[in-house]
């Protein structure tokens, strides 16, 4: 195993590298054979493993879970459970499961609900069954809690980020804008509209490059949106009269997509001691009695112990020969051995912040983003994804429906490369001269 890479070196024969990506599924049709099922389907058979058989499976595991957080895209560290044979990770935008079959994602975008029943964490999935996780053990409440804390955070970067983005929003606005913005959901422009006039038009405006605007124009049917760009949108934010019908025409949908993580780990800590108590090692002799210390004192006390008669202080002395055998050894009421109070523990600890969210890192603009932001326009012919924030190349052109298309990019982290069947015939239009003719072409059918 090395660089992301199962390297097999069989003896007198050429090396095989497999990229972990590349492995379908891993199963055992025997005892200490392990079968390797190709994307390509082709099959590899590792027998003869021995006590290697555990760790071999245990990498295979991890290197496939790499490869599917790398290919989704995933934002953030991953905090990683066992589920019997399966690896389940949860990262800060989706559900990971790695098992024999394959990797499957579930982004907290489309995730509902999170139950616990008789061991089983079960998630709610819109538009497919749920997904049962079982065979945690002792973790099981804690993935549980685990889950229902991500998706709740998710809900909560959208909400922050839209009301940095639109601070002249009302906070009402902002929560519904937020319900249907979720992370890498395109919603339809006469939605956004319809929460606040000239939503989806001020949100393009603020997030796009200047030469997208154009783009957007004309996937939006230029004479519905005439004047898009050409003016100050935080300035104009309420007065979108112009584009008032932006996309109802076009069916435009806007989207936005975390592009990094800005959860920020504790800091600050320190270890911790106690100040008042000074170091004294070889220094036993606190006062204890009336004796001194060392043997001298330890001879005297127990010359004294046997007290004034024969048998101490028991017989002739009554209730009081206890009394009397301690006052002897420096207990008792002797004040000259009385401690000292001991002064009260410094218990002051390093300051520490805590690990928490850096949500004014979330940003769409700027040479490097955070946020992509993004939209799809639906026609007869096929779903154009155009790229709003970052200078990309060309337009895409999809095969489907705007919804379908839209939670295939999202598994592949909006990668419009790995989509490539889904491609109409010259879906990749570059945008030169003849961008606008050309899309509106693809897009008519």
């Amino acid at each position: 195993m090395r660089d992301g890479l199962l390297v097999l070196a069989p003896d007198g024969a050429s090396v095989l590298p497999i990229p972990f990506g590349q492995i379908g599924t891993v199963t055992e049709p025997e005892p200490f054979t392990v079968r390797l099922t190709l994307a390509g389907g082709g099959v590899i058979e590792l027998g003869r493993l021995g006590v290697m058989r555990t760790q071999l499976l245990a990498e295979l595991r991890d290197g496939r879970g790499d490869a599917a957080a790398a290919a989704a895209a995933a934002v953030g560290e991953a905090e990683v459970f066992t589920a019997g044979p399966a690896e389940v990770r949860v990262y800060d935008d989706a559900l990971l499961v790695t098992g024999e079959g394959g990797s499957e994602r579930v982004s907290f975008s489309f995730a509902g609900a999170v139950r616990v029943q008789d061991y089983a964490v079960t998630v709610e999935v819109a538009g497919r069954d749920p997904v049962v996780l079982t065979r945690l053990g002792r973790r099981t409440t804690e993935l549980a809690g685990l889950l229902t804390t991500r998706i709740r955070e998710a809900g909560v970067r959208t909400a922050a980020f839209l009301a940095a983005l639109l601070p002249g929003l009302d906070p009402m606005a902002v929560r519904a804008a937020a319900g249907l913005l979720r992370d890498g959901v395109a919603v339809p422009a006469a939605d956004l509209d319809g929460i606040h006039p000239g939503l989806a038009g001020t949100l393009i405006e603020l997030a796009a490059l200047p030469d997208r605007r154009d783009a957007v124009a004309a996937l939006g049917r230029r004479d519905a949106v005439a004047g898009l760009g050409r003016r100050d949108a935080v300035a104009s934010f309420g007065r979108q009269d112009a584009v008032a019908g932006f996309g109802r025409q076009a069916q435009l949908a806007v989207g936005f997509r975390q592009l990094a993580s800005v959860r920020r780990p504790a800091a600050g800590a320190e270890p911790w001691h106690d100040h008042a108590a000074a170091p004294h090692i070889g220094e036993h002799e606190t006062t204890g009695g009336a004796f001194q210390p060392g043997l001298a004192g330890v001879m005297a006390a127990g010359v004294m112990a046997g007290g004034p008669g024969a048998f101490g202080y028991g017989e002739g002395f009554g209730a009081f020969g206890g009394y009397w055998a301690f006052r002897a050894l420096g207990a008792g009421m002797n004040g000259r051995a009385l401690r000292p109070m001991a002064a009260r523990p410094d218990v002051t600890r390093g300051l520490l912040t805590p690990a928490t969210e850096d949500l004014s890192a979330l940003a769409v603009t700027g040479e490097s983003p955070t946020v992509l932001a993004f939209v799809l326009a639906q026609g007869p012919g096929g779903v154009a994804y155009e790229v709003l924030n970052r200078p990309e190349p060309v337009t895409y052109v999809f095969r489907g429906e705007l919804a379908a298309v839209n939670r295939a990019l999202d598994g592949v982290g909006f990668d419009p490369g790995r989509l490539a069947s889904q491609l109409v015939p010259e879906g990749q239009v570059p945008h030169d001269e003849q961008w606008p003719d050309r899309i509106a072409a693809l897009l008519a059918g």
